[in-house]
C-alpha cells in the first residue's frame, strides 16, 4: 500500500493536491495523510502527550477533518482510506520532511501557486522541498481538475535509466499508463549517437513504454523543447529525476542561467531524486 502525505494550508489552492492524491490512492489501494502545520509555538511536551485531552489541537484537527470533507461534498471523489495530522510550528519545511519520514510517506503531493514562471508556479515552500525531500514529491497546479492518467513523460538524460524508469514504470502501474521517454540532444543527427540511442531504445521498449528522441536547438533549454512537446500532446504528468541542490533548475528552467522561462502550469509533475553512482 502506498502512503501519499498531503500537505495543505486551507487555500483554495491547495484542493487540486487533495484531488489529485484522492484520485492516486484510489488507483493503487494507497492510504493519504492530510497534514497541515499551524503557524504558532509548539505545544509543550506535556500537551504533546496530552494530545487527546488538549482542546485547541482538536479544534485544528477537526478544521482539517471540515476542510478535506467539504472536498468531498463538492467534488464527485471516490472513498479513500486516510487520516489527519495537524502540528504547531514555524518551519512548514523541515516539518513536513520531518513528518515524512517519521509516516514513512512514498510521495509528499503539494499544490503550486499556478503562476506562469517557474518561481511563481512552484511558490518557496515546494521549491524548498524538491530541493531538501529524499521522499519523490507530486507537484500539482491549482487548476488541477480530476482526469484519466493515461500519458505519463519521462525527461531522461538517460543516465540511471534503467533504475529510474522501473520507478517510473511503478509509479504508472496502477493508472495503467503509456510511458513517453524524452530525451534531447544536439547532436541527434549523428549516425553514431542515433545508433547508440536506438539500442537503447530497442532495450528498454515495452508494450507501454516509448522513446522519442528529439533535436535540442543550441539556443533553447530543455524546458523550451519539453514544453513545445507538451503544448503539442498534453500529457497527463511528467516525470523529472533532479540532483539533490538547485542547480537542476538552472540547466532545466533558465535560459543562459538569467531569464527565466515560462512552463506548463497544468500538468503535474513527479520529482524523484537522482541517484548519484
Amino acid at each position: 500500500m502506498r502512503k501519499i502525505l498531503v500537505t495543505t494550508d486551507y487555500s483554495t489552492n491547495s484542493k487540486a493536491g487533495v484531488r489529485f492524491a484522492i484520485q492516486f490512492a484510489s488507483k493503487s489501494s494507497g492510504e493519504i495523510i492530510f497534514y497541515h502545520v499551524h503557524e504558532g509555538l509548539a505545544d509543550n511536551n506535556w500537551n504533546q502527550k496530552k494530545k487527546n485531552e488538549n482542546p485547541d489541537h482538536d479544534l485544528r484537527l477537526e478544521k482539517l477533518h471540515k476542510f478535506i470533507n467539504s472536498i468531498y461534498t463538492s467534488s464527485e471523489l471516490p472513498l479513500v482510506k486516510y487520516r489527519c495530522a495537524v502540528e504547531v510550528g514555524f518551519d512548514t519545511n523541515n516539518m513536513i520532511l520531518n513528518f515524512a519520514k517519521q509516516c514513512k510517506a512514498d510521495y509528499i503531493c503539494i499544490s503550486t501557486r499556478g503562476g506562469g514562471t517557474l518561481k511563481k508556479l512552484l511558490g518557496t515552500t515546494t521549491s524548498a522541498l524538491i530541493e531538501k525531500s529524499t521522499t519523490p514529491i507530486l507537484v500539482v497546479p491549482k487548476t488541477y481538475r480530476i482526469k484519466p492518467i493515461n500519458e505519463i513523460w519521462y525527461s531522461s538524460d538517460l543516465a540511471n535509466l534503467k533504475s529510474e524508469l522501473i520507478k517510473v514504470q511503478k509509479f504508472a502501474l496502477p493508472f495503467k499508463a503509456n510511458i513517453h521517454v524524452y530525451y534531447y540532444d544536439f547532436m541527434i543527427e549523428v549516425d553514431e549517437i542515433m545508433n547508440k540511442l536506438n539500442k537503447i531504445a530497442a532495450k528498454y521498449t515495452t508494450k507501454d513504454t516509448y522513446f522519442h528522441f528529439k533535436k535540442m536547438k543550441i539556443d533553447h533549454t530543455i524546458s523550451h523543447h519539453l514544453q513545445n512537446d507538451m503544448t503539442k500532446h498534453k500529457p497527463s504528468l511528467v516525470v523529472l529525476f533532479t540532483k539533490q541542490n538547485r542547480s537542476w533548475i538552472d540547466r532545466l528552467f533558465y535560459r543562459n542561467n538569467t531569464k527565466e522561462v515560462t512552463f506548463d502550469t497544468k500538468t503535474p509533475l513527479l520529482i524523484l531524486k537522482k541517484i548519484s553512482k
